[in-house]
């Protein structure tokens, strides 16, 4: 009898043991996941304060030529997502039809500043790790610029425009 109350007590204080791990690790792992949660999800101010500069940067720009003094191009920037617009750069047509400029992609709002990579194609060789990037220079104006690994990283906003002239300038918010 005294072996059957022994061992209903060892498998009692065996069971609350085994309770007892399993309510520390769920607490250790909500309170991890508490933690996780903290880490990955920025404050609100700070989430609101970026989506107010991300939304700074939508509306139309154009160059100084814009509408009809020669060579000219307009931005369109988009809301895409969160943390993502779509960009659009057109030109003035030219006399076959074509636009002088084109270009769609979506862009990365990242550091106050809309950066687009630029994928190394066949004919593109100087397009490895080049990012196009726009940014306010102030509340009406953008410039559009690139940044690269190569020495002639530059060279790659050309290749979006049929005629002598880049995509890298500084554009005017306009009203459409």
């Amino acid at each position: 009898m005294i072996k059957k109350i022994a061992f209903s007590l060892l498998l009692l204080a065996a069971l609350s043991a085994c309770k007892n791990d399993k309510n520390v690790k769920e607490a250790v792992q909500e309170e991890l996941a508490a933690e996780k949660t903290a880490v990955a999800t920025p404050p609100k101010e700070e989430a609101y304060q970026k989506a107010a500069q991300m939304q700074e940067l939508f509306g139309t720009f154009v160059t100084a030529n814009y509408p009809d003094k020669g060579i000219w191009k307009k931005v369109s920037i988009k809301y895409a997502g969160p943390e993502r617009v779509k960009v659009e750069i057109t030109g003035n047509p030219l006399e076959d039809g074509r636009p002088s400029c084109a270009m769609s992609d979506i862009g990365i709002f990242r550091n106050g500043r809309i950066e687009i990579p630029i994928e190394k194609k066949e004919d593109m060789a100087d397009a490895d790790r080049t990012l196009m990037l726009l940014q306010l220079t102030d509340k009406d104006n953008i410039a559009l610029r690139s940044k690269g690994t190569r020495d002639q990283y530059w060279i790659v906003l050309s290749l979006f425009c049929n005629v002598n002239t880049t995509l890298a300038d500084n554009y005017k918010r306009i009203e459409e």
